[in-house]
Parts: structure tokens; sequence; C-alpha cells
């Protein structure tokens, strides 16, 4: 087969790629001439590293081949010692492929490839640079290698429900930009970059000169509560606007549709990222809310899947549909992901013993920091106070949201409230891993008990706590999973 280079396109990659690596001896270099010990040799040295740097770049792009065998991919990389990188196509899990907005003009991007081999977080081998072309390939000979039994079953299959019913077409669904706007505008994502900002602060408060921090602080002494008022307003804002951008870029022009038995995501704006995931993949299906998108009666659907194609989300599980009414969560996801129920049974909720114990636990902890901060940091400290209502607020939001059941169809609902964000999990019978009751010496007198269900996320596993439930309810989703 003939051996064949990546686009030359890809020669800013290996550059960016060899310009972090060298990043380091840059710094070096300055915390060296800073203490006057390079004077003369600094700008010589600086040249030297960044011509290393583009060479380094080109002799990277030229070593790194491949080819499309009968039977596999062979992956050829490495400047001094080579690399031959063998992936056979029937290994092949998942295919997902990022297009930057500069790409698209020239029907290029960036290829990752994971296969059921692997167990590190790093996809298996990556195509930085392709065309459309190369990737069709790839992927008509990863599906030619499915098995000749699963080949007649399918066909069979479709043959017998064509004399029954009238042919479907395939289910889709894509995000328009009413509900685009809702999911960004209901994102909780604010809050860290509120802290982002202030960590900002903190670090550029290190960096000031002492006499100009003093002159500023002088000044807002002086100024009065309304005018303090409007500039925490001015960094909520922004947090919001930043916020609201960058869900905005990654989800947009959002779509998932079914293609030959998989799974296939597109989203993206700066960036286009296309996911394929296999039906088989995924271990469990969430129903997501926080309590801005819960009091608006809205939900996102999720799948815990057993590949790293859902690396780069917020909970490293990839998302189904964004956002919708949260009456019409299951329905609409049961046209992707066929074994689930199109209606739940009401859920054992943790008992009001639970609920206070889950309060108890969120409580004290924020007392004693509290308390602590305030006797330390006077008069100011005491102003933490206001963690006391919050902290009353996650404690009861999390007890009055966990509880367990199980459907007729053998599927686990596991919910739970964790920081003011409600998860419900849908999990099959067979695709839990594991089961594990907790208890302590106080909560086996007081009749209670922690389930946690583990499942495979990745390549390495999920764990779900569902904390102080009913020891009898816990004893007979046990009994359940064991007699199945």
């Amino acid at each position: 087969m003939q051996v064949r280079r990546l686009h030359p396109v890809a020669l800013l990659y290996f550059w960016y790629q060899s310009f972090k690596s060298g990043l380091l001896y840059l710094f070096i270099l300055f915390a060296f001439n800073f203490s006057d010990k390079l004077d003369g040799y600094f700008g010589g040295a600086v040249s030297i590293i960044l011509l290393l740097t583009v060479v380094g770049g080109v002799l990277k792009y030229l070593r790194y081949t491949y080819e499309l065998t009968p039977q596999e991919i062979i992956l050829n990389s490495g400047i001094i010692f080579q690399k031959h990188l063998y992936i056979s196509y029937a290994k092949i899990q998942t295919l997902q492929t990022r297009q930057w907005f500069y790409l698209r003009p020239f029907g290029l991007l960036s290829l990752q490839i994971e296969t059921s081999s692997q167990s590190e977080d790093a996809p298996e081998a990556i195509l930085p640079v392709v065309s459309r072309k190369v990737v069709a390939q790839i992927q008509a000979k990863r599906d030619a290698f499915q098995t000749k039994e699963q080949q007649t079953e399918t066909f069979f299959k479709s043959n017998s429900l064509a004399e029954k019913v009238p042919e479907r077409s395939e289910p889709s669904y894509q995000i328009k930009g009413r509900y685009l706007n809702l999911y960004a505008l209901t994102s909780l994502g604010f809050f860290p970059l509120v802290l982002g900002f202030l960590a900002i602060y903190n670090r550029l408060s290190n960096a000031i000169p002492q006499k100009y921090l003093d002159s500023t602080m002088e000044t807002l002494a002086h100024e009065s509560g309304l005018i303090l008022s409007l500039l925490a307003i001015v960094i909520v804002l922004l947090a919001l606007g930043a916020s609201y951008l960058l869900v905005l870029n990654r989800y947009f022009g959002f779509e998932v549709h079914q293609e030959k038995e998989q799974l296939v995501t597109t989203k993206g704006l700066l960036q286009q990222n296309i996911v394929t995931a296999r039906p088989e993949k995924i271990q469990a299906v969430v129903i997501s809310q926080s309590f801005l998108r819960q009091a608006l009666k809205l939900a996102t659907v999720q799948l815990v899947l057993a590949s790293q194609a859902a690396s780069d989300e917020q909970d490293e599980d990839l998302v189904l549909l964004p956002v919708l009414s949260q009456g019409q969560a299951l329905k609409k996801a049961s046209r992707f992901v066929q074994w689930l129920p199109q209606k739940t049974p009401d859920l054992q909720m943790v008992g009001r013993i639970g609920r206070w114990r889950l309060l108890r636990n969120m409580l004290l902890p924020t007392v004693l920091l509290v308390v602590s901060v305030g006797v330390f940091f006077r008069p100011y400290g005491w102003l933490a106070m206001i963690l006391l209502p919050v902290a009353l607020w996650i404690g009861h939001y999390a007890g009055a949201n966990s509880g367990l059941a199980v459907t007729n169809s053998d599927i686990l609902l596991a919910q739970s409230g964790h920081l003011l964000t409600r998860k419900m999990y849908l999990i099959p019978h067979n695709k839990i891993q594991a089961l594990s009751m907790k208890q302590t010496v106080w909560m086996k007198k007081a009749g209670l008990s922690h389930l946690e269900i583990i499942l495979r996320s990745g390549n390495s596993q999920h764990e779900e706590e569902i904390r102080y439930l009913p020891q009898e309810q816990v004893e007979k989703i046990y009994q359940w999973y064991r007699q199945k």
C-alpha cells in the first residue's frame, strides 16, 4: 500500500506542539536573563530555541506517515526512533473528528481513533490534519469489518420488519436557536468564572506595585455602597456573558442522528466536533437538571459511555439532547436509546432521618468554617455567615432529590441531588459493574445504608452513591442485582 503524508497544513499542528515543548526552555532563559547572567547571549539563545522549534516541527511532519491497508491502519512517527502503530479496523470503537473554522474552507479536519484495547485516557491514534475523503475511507473499512452474524441478523431483521411495518426514517434532532439561547442562559458556568475573575485579580494584585493598590483601595473606601454594588454587578454580568458565549460556541449547530446503527453528534462554532458512538457502548442515560432548569421544567439528557468520546464534556458524559421540556425527556431520548422506558415509576425517596443527616453533613463543616474565618479575620470575616443559608439550601436540596426505583424492564433508577444539580441515572441491569452497601455503626442502629453503583465510564469507572437510604430498600436492590 502507498505510504501517505498528512496535509501540509499539519505543519502548523506540529509547530504548535514543538513550541509548547520549547516554552519551558524559554521560561528558564527569561529567568536567567532577569538575573543578568546571560547578557549578550540571551537573543542568540532564544533564536536557537525558536529555530529548533521550527526544524523539529518540520521533521515531525516529514516522519509522520500512515497507510490504509485492507486489514489495518499503520501509523509511523518519530524523528530518531521510528514508532509503528498497527490498528485493526475491527478494533476501532469510536471515530471523533474536530474541525477548526480555518480548516473548513479546505475540507480538512482532525481525526481521533479510539479502539477496544486502549487503556489510557488519550486516543489510540490521532491524524492531525486529513481530508474528509480519508475519514470516509476509514469509516467504510471499519464498517466492513462487522461480523457475518451481525450482518445476517441485521439483514433478516430489517427484511422481516419491512414486511410488517412501513419503513421509517432514522431518528434525528437539531437544536433550534431559541433552545440554544435557553440552554446557554440557564447554564451555571458563570459561578466558576466569577471565581476565575477573583483569581485573576489576586494574580494581578501580586504584580501591581503596592502604592497603586493602596491608592485604589483608598478610593474605593470612600465610594458609596451603591458604587461597590454596581462593580459587583458588572463582574457578575461579565461572567454571565462569558459563560453564555462559551456555551454558544460549544453547542452551536448541535445535531444528533442515527446512522448505520451508530449515534452521531455534531456541534461547535469555532471548532466543529463530530462524535460517533455505538449503542452497545451506552452504560447509562442521565437526566440532568440544575436547580434553575428544574424550576423552569427543563432537562438535559446525557449518555455515560464506555469510551473517551465525551472526555471534553464537563461531566465526561456525552450530551444527547442539550435542553428540552422535562416531560418530553424520556420520550425523545427513547428514539435514540431503545431500552429506555417511556415512563418511570415513583422513586422511593430518602426518609426524614436520612434528609436530616444530609443537611447536618453540609451544615456542620460550614459552621466551623464560618466561626474560624470570623474569629481570625474579624470583623470582616463574619461576612462569611452568608455561607450558612447556602449550606442549608444545598443540604436540603440533596435530601429532597435522592431516591431509588427499579422498572419492570430491569432498569435501575438512581437519583441524587449534588451541589444544587439533580441527576437521575437510568442503568440497565447488565451494565452495572458492581453494587456496594456501606454503613457505619450509627447508621446500622438507625436502619440506614449507602448504596454505591459502579459503572464503566471511559476507560475507568464511574461511582454513583445514593446516601442514607432505608436499609431494607438497599437490601432489596442488592438482591435484585444478585438474582439476575
